[in-house]
């Protein structure tokens, strides 16, 4: 798992959700395969930009409202983009937590496909049956 550092206290934590981590993986791995730059130096720099949000969380541009959560975009080096959720201090939680939520190039064009909060009991909205239809049945 990714983490951060715990070197200054009172700054908010940064966890890599598994779709993060993914898709971090996932554009690494695309990387490697068409010969695009270094695979490792670029994770390593997409990973310490994410680290640098510890020091200003709010910095960054709203991407949109889903759920009640606010996403943010960090750019880095003007072709990737993570994704995440700021979630302040409450309570006992000292600092607040960044939720890393996605990695994407900057060429995608649905960046919030795959990302999204799960709630517990997620279903379908409906599923249509065949029985469900006033129309008979087409044989």
């Amino acid at each position: 798992m990714i983490a951060s550092r715990s070197g200054a206290s009172g700054l908010p934590r940064v966890v890599w959700r598994r779709e993060a981590k993914r898709s971090l993986n996932r554009l690494m791995n695309f990387l490697a395969d068409n010969g695009r730059g270094d695979p490792k130096a670029r994770r390593a720099q997409i990973i310490e930009a994410a680290e640098s949000l510890r020091h200003a969380p709010l910095r960054c541009e709203v991407a949109a409202v889903r759920d009640g959560l606010t996403f943010r975009r960090l750019v880095v080096d003007g072709r990737f983009f993570v994704y995440y959720v700021y979630n302040p201090p409450r309570g006992i939680l000292f600092g607040g937590i960044i939720s890393i939520r996605s990695v994407k190039h900057a060429a995608v064009q649905n960046p919030f496909l795959g990302v999204r909060e799960a709630c517990a009991g997620d279903q379908p909205h409906s599923v249509l049956r065949i029985r469900d239809t006033t129309d008979p049945a087409i044989a």
